[in-house]
């Protein structure tokens, strides 16, 4: 009984009710389509940096990392990319040679990082050909070798397809090595920064340059089914090449890393501070609620309702208004989240945001756990907002509340 007098004491005021479950409404809306907004924006980054830049898992030498010391190789790659790709989860993997170099032309030099790549192993471990907006991707074999520079770089170097570049590095032997290069492509990621700082060559036309051995590599890039089994799968390539450094794409992109560690707890303060801005809009109605009817509340403790009953009546009316108006918020929030799921939200002010490998393009996300636990907010929040208005009530003196005008 006592909950259909909570229930229907909301609705004695319907305008100020209203009112306040309107607030709640647009409140929780914001909050849980901010929080699905920016969920996208984080998992996009982190898809791209996995599909782009760094793949799942990674294996050195060890300490390349530390300088990209191109001394620092492995032999055998090729069995070793055999051995990898025959593994459970393994996608495929791909060699890759890595050099620090100076890109000359007609309008400025640029030290760049040199990466070589077997095109047909990598085009199944990253998408960069996929991002290729002019030329193509490192296709067949040419008298002069192709280069694939990104679009950023190309723009500030006033590259065109076909222009003729020197790059200039230091091989194995520690001697000065230069090689004419032909643009063969522009690719253009979302992160302007790698685009800017890396560019693409043949695997074996690197090879030569350096003057490495046959069959040697700095790196090889795999590419999983799933990041579920990231830990599963890296514990298994330290145990089969433990002489080699194995590390997943937390420990390579720490930037990656923070952006998914930080984000759900970001979101969730987000939301939180929301809720205490309409916990205090509950409070203040839930008062005037308690002012409005201290003669009624007065004679109902005088006629003999025990006060803990009291008390749980208007912790209910808290409740029952907050719950009404968040979980409102919260499906009109999941709805509009749900539809930019596929629609992307064009947003041109985040281009800027490229530089860091934010799209302008972002596709909303929001897990059905996160939004299950907002509504469980809501109802704690219901709960605090009712505590002080409760206790006013419950200390009413039942004679002078009645004598109340």
């Amino acid at each position: 009984m006592i909950w259909s007098i909570a229930w229907r004491n909301i609705w004695r005021n319907k305008i100020r009710s209203t009112i306040v479950l309107v607030a709640i409404t647009i409140g929780l809306f914001a909050g849980v389509f901010s929080t699905g907004f920016y969920k996208g924006m984080a998992d996009m980054r982190v898809e791209s940096g996995i599909k782009t830049e760094v793949s799942h898992i990674q294996i050195h030498k060890p300490d390349f990392m530390l300088n990209n010391e191109i001394s620092l190789y492995f032999d055998s790659s090729n069995q070793i990319v055999s051995r990898i790709n025959e593994m459970e989860s393994v996608i495929a993997s791909s060699r890759r040679i890595e050099a620090e170099c100076f890109f000359k032309t007609a309008h400025g030099t640029r030290g760049v990082r040199i990466v070589g790549v077997e095109p047909d192993r990598e085009k199944k471990v990253t998408d960069i050909f996929e991002q290729m907006v002019e030329g193509d991707y490192l296709a067949g074999d040419h008298r002069i070798p192709r280069i694939l520079v990104g679009k950023t770089l190309g723009e500030k170097l006033k590259l065109k397809i076909g222009s003729k570049i020197p790059v200039d590095m230091v091989d194995m032997n520690g001697n000065f090595s230069s090689k004419l290069y032909k643009i063969g492509g522009f690719f253009e990621t979302t992160n302007k920064g790698f685009d800017e700082r890396t560019v693409f060559v043949r695997f074996d036309q690197l090879q030569q340059q350096l003057n490495l051995p046959d069959n040697a590599a700095h790196e090889i890039a795999i590419y999983l089914q799933n990041d579920a089994n990231i830990d599963i799968v890296q514990g298994k390539l330290q145990e089969k090449f433990p002489q080699l450094d194995v590390k997943n794409w937390r420990q390579i992109g720490k930037e990656l890393a923070l952006v998914t560690d930080s984000m759900d707890q970001y979101m969730y303060i987000f939301v939180i501070i929301i809720l205490l801005a309409l916990c205090f809009g509950i409070i203040n109605t839930m008062l005037m609620v308690v002012l409005e009817r201290t003669k009624e509340l007065g004679m109902l403790m005088a006629v003999g309702m025990h006060r803990a009953k009291v008390f749980l009546m208007i912790i209910l009316e808290s409740i029952f208004l907050s719950l009404s108006g968040g979980i409102l918020g919260i499906i009109i929030g999941y709805g509009v989240i749900k539809y930019f799921e596929d629609t992307p939200i064009v947003l041109d002010i985040f281009k800027g945001f490229e530089h860091y490998g934010y799209s302008s393009k972002v596709y909303t996300n929001l897990p059905p756990e996160m939004a299950l636990n907002i509504a469980g907010l809501v109802f704690i929040i219901g709960i605090i907002s009712a505590l002080y208005p409760a206790w006013k009530a419950i200390r009413l003196d039942p004679a002078d509340a009645i004598r109340t005008d």
